[in-house]
């Protein structure tokens, strides 16, 4: 038991830990588009790398939060029965379900990776004219989804032990909100 503890302490931790550190790529993105807005429309001057730039950053910004969305419970859930049922039920329809999580993002791991590792071997670049390295922002994906792994498998133990003791013993401890 000690060692469950143990994994879902620490896979909290990271996940909160990396969540909080991808929050903040929100203040260089604003920096960058505001630099942009202020070039283009107040000194008629546009940048060629601004809008990219942003895009990138927004990109991962987007699938690193996934692992900490779900840490936190904060994604869309249709809840029409499932937030009717006792929470060893809730617990017991998310163990039922949680395979077509695992499902979904092992197949999109494996598609990433291999996608990432082709992108690093031939150095892709984007097809605009300033041409940045677009590797970078593929590789976000499958550490989002080994994130997300991690985390989905810290959700499927602590509903286990909510079917079998009625309640979960070791709930997150990390601020998450």
């Amino acid at each position: 038991m000690k060692a469950i503890e143990t994994y879902l302490r620490a896979t909290d931790w990271l996940n909160a830990k990396f969540g909080w550190i991808v929050a903040l790529l929100i203040c260089p993105m604003l920096v960058i588009m505001i630099w942009e807005i202020v070039n283009r429309y107040f000194f008629n001057a546009p940048s060629i790398w601004a809008y990219e730039v942003s895009l990138f950053i927004f990109g991962g910004y987007i699938v690193l939060g996934g692992a900490y969305t779900h840490l936190a419970e904060s994604h869309v859930n249709v809840d029409i029965i499932w937030g009717r049922l006792p929470p060893r039920w809730r617990a017991g329809l998310d163990v039922l379900t949680s395979f077509f999580v695992f499902l979904f993002l092992g197949v999109l791991f494996w598609a990433s990776l291999n996608i990432t590792i082709d992108s690093w071997k031939i150095g892709e670049t984007t097809m605009t004219h300033w041409q940045p390295p677009y590797y970078p922002l593929r590789t976000t994906l499958p550490v989002a989804c080994f994130l997300f792994i991690l985390q989905a498998i810290a959700k499927l133990i602590r509903d286990l032990l909510t079917v079998v003791h009625g309640q979960n013993p070791f709930p997150p401890k990390v601020q998450i909100r």
